[in-house]
């Protein structure tokens, strides 16, 4: 048996007619018709029946069509892989993902590069606000979804994805759940549970204190699952961004007076030549749909 045999079968049990499937092998029809014979032959028994223009999969065919088409899919990926190895399409990507980053607005965009480009491999790292351009530069990194505070640095290359609103997070029961939003004034009247890793932390603390808010701070933390798992468990709120909040059991609401948000970005390295694999990844980005991925 071999690839071929399997590809002639496979296109006569999809069109159920030798012509057009020998067009679309492009064979001669009596060449594609000797091949199945030789597979039948080979397997012991008979795969379609034909009975004047009428053609159909005996059992045996129906049978064994599931394991052929697994067997073509195996023949197709080998192709790409041998063809992107030779190529210099494959490439592991090592990408930067800042802490207070959450997957809900990525999973998707992730499940979509995999499929298109198989070969290409990402490895994500947990990184820290302030340690990204040194691990950009260094070349430690390929990339980093990151959101940025300040001016952007003049080695640097920038895509913006979308805007995050900052929330405010708390348990189910907590009296924010009858608002429809929640003023910074309120927030500051509960106890709070400070994210230390936060990138807009610092920009955070002074706002309260040109708002003339003290925070009474219970807990701190650099663990955004031990943060939320806190709140969850009723020892205080913490404004935190909408797409990071991951446990089901906490309620949120928008923080208005005033509304806060940030920008997510990803972030490369200034190059000539990018390498083929973050050039796929930085296409995906250009053309997913961001706006649905954060409804």
């Amino acid at each position: 048996m071999d690839f071929n045999q399997v590809r002639y079968f496979l296109a006569v049990a999809d069109t159920l007619n030798f012509t057009r499937a020998a067009e679309q092998c492009h064979v001669s029809q009596p060449a594609l018709t000797q091949a199945i014979k030789r597979l039948e032959s080979e397997l012991g028994g008979e795969l379609i029946h034909r009975d004047g223009r009428y053609t159909e999969l005996t059992g045996l065919g129906k049978t064994l069509q599931v394991h052929f088409q697994q067997i073509d899919r195996t023949r197709q990926l080998v192709r790409t892989a041998a063809k992107a190895i030779t190529s210099g399409e494959a490439a592991e990507l090592n990408i930067g993902l800042m802490c207070t980053i959450g997957p809900v607005a990525f999973s998707e965009l992730f499940n979509q590069f995999q499929v298109q480009h198989p070969m290409v491999s990402l490895v994500l790292h947990d990184v820290t606000p302030d340690a990204i351009v040194d691990l950009l530069l260094s070349g430690a990194i390929d990339g980093a979804f990151c959101s940025r505070r300040g001016a952007p640095h003049h080695l640097l290359d920038y895509i913006n994805l979308f805007e995050e609103p900052i929330v405010v997070a708390f348990p189910q029961d907590h009296p924010f759940a009858a608002l429809d939003a929640v003023p910074l004034q309120a927030v500051a009247e509960q106890r709070y549970v400070d994210r230390l890793h936060c990138e807009f932390r610092g920009d955070f603390l002074r706002l309260c204190a040109d708002c003339n808010l003290d925070l009474e701070v219970a807990f701190r933390s650099q663990r955004e699952d031990w943060i939320q798992s806190l709140i969850r468990d009723g020892m205080g709120v913490s404004v935190i961004p909408r797409y990071s909040l991951l446990r089901p059991s906490l309620n949120f609401r928008p923080v208005i007076d005033p509304p806060l948000s940030r920008k997510i970005e990803f972030v490369t390295v200034r190059q000539t030549d990018i390498p083929p694999g973050l050039e796929q990844l930085i296409d995906q980005l250009n053309s997913h749909n961001w706006a649905e991925a954060t409804s």
